[in-house]
């Protein structure tokens, strides 16, 4: 079984299949094995930058990478940049271009804290204000600048299957008390071969497996209700041992026609770019 972390909320981000992710409709904790919650972004928030920050490059030999947001203070460990854009972009790092070669090889340790913000403001704050003031973060101390840009690029339709859609409605939706799967409401995990959420959209789905695929899945199915989600499939050859267990089960096409009666149609579409024009290395704190 995949491990539940409770509060946490942070962005799609492509990992090496070893990884596990989880996210969750709330804040807090995120540690490697990587979390994500599915929000844009938006600017629209009570403060635009933090108060004060620090940046250092991490020590050598760590393993994993952290992300803690809680309220007004945000504690990076051993994070690259392009980890970093992931999660401010809400992005794919293959949505994200013309990044330097050490943002996606040189890890930082960041500190940062609002301090005059009142302490009912930061409560309040939304998945999408702390996304806001990371994306300012990363403009202020690594000068960071880009672009947006759309292109017409191989994407997948998620499309009903022949036989019908065989989705399974959420079980107590809405009910935040609840968990399915060991997941709350609103709340997804996924590992290199497989998915879970509890009260969950198909568009959210779609997400998830754009991760896994590392290109677009574009929703078609026109499906409007909550959901519940456990699908698991055989691994890539060559992306990890494979067990006794994983032998035996179906490819991803398969196993998403099986138990959810969806399908992966192959296409172009298009697909958000984030061109990065300027990076710089951090100055000394």
């Amino acid at each position: 079984m995949l491990p539940m972390f409770r509060n946490l909320a942070f962005a799609g981000i492509l990992l090496p299949s070893a990884y596990f992710a989880c996210t969750a409709s709330c804040l807090a904790t995120v540690i490697a094995p990587v979390c994500a919650a599915f929000m844009t972004v938006s600017c629209a928030h009570a403060q635009a930058t933090y108060d004060v920050s620090t940046v250092k490059p991490a020590k050598p030999g760590q393993s994993g990478m952290m992300l803690d947001w809680d309220h007004a203070e945000l504690n990076a460990k051993n994070v690259t940049l392009v980890w970093l854009m992931t999660t401010a972009f809400h992005a794919r790092t293959d949505q994200i271009t013309d990044l330097p070669s050490w943002a996606k090889e040189q890890p930082f340790d960041i500190v940062a804290k609002l301090i005059e913000t009142d302490a009912v403001t930061v409560e309040k704050m939304t998945t999408d204000q702390h996304r806001a003031l990371l994306l300012a973060l990363l403009i202020e101390r690594f000068g960071l600048k880009y672009h947006l840009q759309t292109k017409e690029l191989p994407v997948y339709d998620l499309e009903s299957a022949k036989n019908g859609l065989k989705l399974t409605p959420a079980a107590n939706s809405g009910d935040k008390t609840k968990s399915v799967y060991g997941q709350c409401s609103g709340c997804t995990c996924w590992g290199g071969n497989q998915v879970i959420g509890h009260d969950i959209d198909v568009s959210t789905v779609a997400e998830l497996l754009a991760v896994q695929l590392g290109r677009s899945v574009i929703d078609r199915t026109g499906f409007t209700g909550k959901i519940d989600v456990n699908v698991r499939w055989a691994p890539d050859l060559g992306a990890e041992p494979v067990s006794e267990e994983d032998a035996v089960l179906p490819p991803l096409p398969m196993a998403l026609e099986k138990q959810m009666g969806l399908r992966l149609v192959s296409g172009i579409g298009p697909v958000k770019l984030y061109v990065i024009d300027r990076l710089d290395k951090p100055s000394a704190n």
